[in-house]
């Protein structure tokens, strides 16, 4: 009997849209600064020349801290597609990170919630992902400084095409990630 690979779902800006909302409450045009990081700096995991504050400025904002933003984020297109995906090639459970927002947990909690209901357990908060690799693990995340340490303790990391990642070319992220996956498992 194989045991069921257990995939690791990262939230922000894999399932939702972070930056787009933190670009938004903070009073940016987000679509003209997206446009605007994907032509004039892609796969920069802050494009600080861009934006008129530092990154710890960006993601600190006084805005970002309740648990309505967190709740309110808006899931990309692709998330229902991916998740049926990942769903099929093994067991998902949500793993993000939480901010220092006072909100920010309680609010992802009710982002899961709404989507999947009240009995849904299939989550962990963690800005430690790596403590949970082994080498039936598959964390996919966007950001190389988690995928990274995840590898290095044995379990398989995919990175998600973002345009702030080394995969900033990748229009398409989906089917990338599903076929990686499938690669990774050996399906």
């Amino acid at each position: 009997m194989s045991v069921s690979p257990e995939i690791y779902l990262d939230m922000d800006g894999v399932c939702v849209d972070f930056i787009g909302a933190a670009m938004t409450t903070q009073g940016y045009d987000a679509d003209q600064m997206l446009n605007g990081w994907r032509n004039e700096h892609p796969g920069s995991l802050y494009p600080e020349p861009l934006m008129d504050k530092t990154a710890m400025e960006f993601f600190t904002h006084i805005n970002m801290q309740s648990s309505e933003f967190w709740s309110g984020l808006i899931a990309y297109s692709w998330f229902e597609h991916l998740y049926e995906e990942l769903s099929r090639l093994g067991d998902v459970v949500f793993l993000t990170a939480p901010t220092s927002a006072p909100g920010c947990v309680s609010g992802k909690l009710e982002w899961l919630i709404g989507r999947f209901g009240n009995d849904f357990t299939d989550f962990i908060f963690t800005r430690h992902k790596d403590r949970l690799a082994h080498p039936n693990a598959y964390l996919i995340d966007d950001m190389p400084f988690n995928i990274e340490p995840f590898v290095a303790r044995k379990g398989v990391g995919v990175l998600f095409p973002q345009i702030w990642n080394e995969l900033s070319h990748i229009q398409d992220p989906v089917p990338h990630v599903i076929t990686t996956l499938e690669a990774a498992i050996g399906r």
